[in-house]
């Protein structure tokens, strides 16, 4: 049933707020030392004791951040990163669509989940390095068939490394409307869940007067394949880059009898505050999860 939990103030667990200060100084200090996005991340999982991994998925090399601690436990939590850098400004494609601040990964490092994978997008983290890299793919080609197949395949490389059985998927903006299209697309999604994500992208290019994305998949048009997979949308009352009309957009085309749940957190904006309240927020989904 599609419900609308009550929010509350939520309180930072001080372990885990310990984990929140180190992610965050180990940027600051990257970028004190002029690392690039790339060199940050790389010292971000580092950090945390993240494993790094290189997938040659279909038409594109894919870079992510794993750690796996747990061989008996059969579920493979997957955190799958936004759009990056794509545009830098309204007329100026980016050159490198490499996140900046790489909210996914921060997202994971504060998730206890015993095995978990992140992954970047096409193109991030490459720098010049895949040649199936094109512009189109973090423009009008982002949620394109085959980047789904791309991302989809590097989850089932993982998983058959971990001998996993099901999957969790968890992504933040446009990564939430990836994890959409892998949860239509695969049978092995337990749950999957979304953080200020542009679910509708009709509605989201129609918000913000910009081009429509025809070479891109409308999770929308694939709502009978995902209906009965338990879901958690959280959306950002601030929020101004995806707001809330976006999702209900989104939500709309579900029957009442769904298992979806949805969080508003009046305060929060597409940046913040996800990663320093991540672990109260999953905290309220002990039984999604």
């Amino acid at each position: 049933m599609i419900t609308k939990k009550p929010e509350g103030k939520y309180r930072f667990p001080s372990g885990f707020l310990l984990v929140w200060l180190s992610s965050l100084l180990s940027l600051w200090a990257c970028a004190i030392l002029g690392l690039s996005p790339t060199e940050q991340a790389l010292s971000l999982a580092k950090t945390h004791n993240l494993q790094t991994i290189r997938l040659q998925s279909n038409e594109f090399l894919l870079t992510g951040f794993f750690r796996h601690e747990a061989p008996n436990h059969h579920l493979l939590v997957v955190y799958i990163e936004g759009d990056g850098l794509a545009w830098i400004n309204r007329e100026t494609l980016s050159p490198d669509p490499t996140p900046r601040d790489p909210v996914a990964l921060r997202l994971m490092i504060q998730d206890p989940t015993p095995n978990a994978l992140y992954l970047g997008r096409p193109c991030q983290y490459v720098g010049g390095q895949d040649k199936g890299c094109n512009p189109v793919y973090w423009s009008t080609h982002r949620y394109a068939k085959e980047v789904v197949a791309s991302m989809s395949h590097a989850i089932d490389t993982i998983k058959q490394q971990f001998q996993a059985r099901h999957v969790g998927l968890i992504g933040y903006s446009g990564g939430g409307v990836i994890a959409a299209l892998l949860v239509a697309s695969r049978s092995d999604v337990s749950w999957w869940i979304t953080v200020a994500a542009n679910l509708d992208l009709a509605a989201w290019t129609a918000h913000h007067q910009v081009t429509p994305m025809p070479a891109s998949q409308n999770p929308v048009d694939f709502v009978a394949r995902m209906q009965t997979v338990p879901q958690t949308h959280f959306i950002g009352g601030q929020d101004r880059q995806v707001p809330e009309s976006v999702i209900r957009s989104f939500l709309h085309h579900f029957p009442a009898s769904s298992p979806v749940t949805v969080r508003v957190v009046p305060d929060f904006s597409h940046g913040c505050c996800w990663v320093e309240q991540w672990p109260n927020l999953l905290a309220g989904l002990q039984g999604l999860k």
